[in-house]
C-alpha cells in the first residue's frame, strides 16, 4: 500500500504528512477515504486543493473502470503473437491478453530456449516490451544475440530488440513479490506506443521450494497468483510463468511399483492450489532429434491433448 509523501502529490509538505500522520493517515487509501472538509481543517489546505489530491491519487494509483465491451475489443485487438505458426494455432491465435500461462516440464526439456524465442519474437515489433524476470541466474544475452544473429539481423537491430527484453535477476519471493508491485504501478505511466505485452517468470519452483513450510507456500502463492492476476487484467498483457513437473509411479494392487511409461503419473509441481491459477498449463516434452512436443495440459478455454512439434536448435525454437 503506498505511503503518502511529497512524491504523491507536490502539494503534500513534510509538514502536511506530519499533520495527517498525527491523525493516523500515513496512506493514499486513507487520504482518499477521509471525509474531504475534515481534511482540510486539520492540514491547512484549502477544501479544492484537497479534492484536486484525491483526483491525482485516484488517477495515478486506482483503476479504470471499463464495460464487458470494451474488454472484448480490447482481448480482439491484443492476441500476442508468439510468431511459432504451431504454438499459434494450438492457442487459437496466439497468447491473449489477461491470460497467465504455464509451461511446464522436465529438467532440460527447453522451457527457457522457448521462453527465449517468445521473448525475441514479441520484441520484434518496435512497440513491444517483454519483462523478463529470471529466477534462475541463467538468463543468457549471448545467447539472445546468438539467436537473432542466426536469423540475420543485423548488429543495429539487434540492439534494439534487446533493449526491448528488459531483465531483472530475483533471489526470494520477497524479491519477486516486491518486482511484480513495482509494475503495477509502473505501466500505468506507459503509452500505446511502446508498451509491456508480456511478463515472462522463468522460474517459479527456483523461488517457492526455498519455504519448508505448507502453510507459508499457501499464503505466498495467494498472495502472487492475486497480483499477477490484477497485472494481467489491469494492464492487457499476458504472463507466462515456468513450472517443472514431477513424475509418481503408480502402485497394482499387489503393492508393486508399475514399470509402463503408461502407468507413470505426471503432475505440476507448486502443489493443489496452484494447479488452478493458471488460465492455460503446457506441456513441453522433449523428443528425440532435437524435436519438442508441446501440448495443451489443461485449459479454462482451450481444447485439453491437442499438441504440435517444435524444434529445439541454434536459431532457438522454430516450427
Amino acid at each position: 500500500m503506498t505511503e503518502l509523501s511529497t512524491a504523491v502529490n507536490s502539494k503534500l509538505s513534510n509538514i502536511v504528512i506530519e499533520q495527517l500522520q498525527h491523525k493516523h493517515i500515513c496512506t493514499v487509501i486513507q487520504f482518499i477515504d477521509e471525509d474531504s472538509e475534515k481534511l482540510a481543517s486539520f492540514t491547512g489546505l484549502s477544501l479544492k486543493d484537497i479534492i484536486e489530491i484525491k483526483r491525482n491519487i485516484c488517477k495515478k494509483y486506482g483503476g479504470q473502470v471499463k464495460n464487458a465491451f470494451q474488454l472484448f475489443e480490447i482481448e480482439e485487438k491484443n492476441i500476442i503473437s508468439t510468431n511459432l505458426s504451431s504454438l499459434d494455432n494450438l492457442l487459437k491465435g496466439g497468447l491473449y491478453c489477461g491470460q497467465i500461462y504455464e509451461i511446464c516440464g522436465l529438467s532440460a526439456s527447453g522451457k527457457t530456449q522457448l521462453c527465449f524465442s517468445i521473448a525475441i519474437n514479441i520484441a520484434l515489433k518496435s512497440n513491444n516490451l517483454v519483462r523478463y524476470i529470471d529466477t534462475k541466474r541463467d538468463f543468457s544475452g549471448s545467447r539472445i544475440e546468438q539467436i537473432l544473429l542466426k536469423k540475420n539481423y543485423n548488429k543495429q537491430v539487434i540492439n534494439e530488440i534487446m533493449e526491448r527484453i528488459k531483465v531483472c535477476c530475483v533471489y526470494n519471493m520477497h524479491q519477486l513479490l516486491k518486482v511484480l508491485h513495482w509494475l503495477s504501478i509502473n505501466l500505468k505511466e506507459e503509452n500505446e506506443d511502446c508498451r509491456t505485452r508480456i511478463i515472462i517468470i522463468d522460474s517459479l519452483p527456483a523461488l517457492i521450494f526455498k519455504f519448508s513450510k505448507d502453510h507459508k507456500t499457501t499464503i505466498i502463492l495467494n498472495h502472487l497468483a492475486n497480483i499477477c492476476h490484477f497485472l494481467a487484467k489491469e494492464f492487457n498483457l499476458s504472463i507466462i510463468s515456468v513450472n517443472l513437473i514431477s513424475q509418481w509411479n503408480n502402485i497394482n494392487e499387489e503393492g508393486t511399483s508399475a514399470s509402463s511409461n503408461e502407468n507413470i503419473l505426471i503432475k505440476p509441481t507448486l502443489g493443489k492450489y496452484w494447479a488452478h491459477v493458471p488460465n492455460t498449463r503446457l506441456l513441453l516434452e522433449k523428443q528425440e532429434l532435437g524435436n519438442r512436443k508441446i501440448s495443451i495440459w489443461n485449459s479454462f478455454q482451450l481444447e485439453a491433448d491437442l499438441a504440435c512439434t517444435l524444434i529445439v536448435n541454434d536459431s532457438g525454437v522454430s516450427c
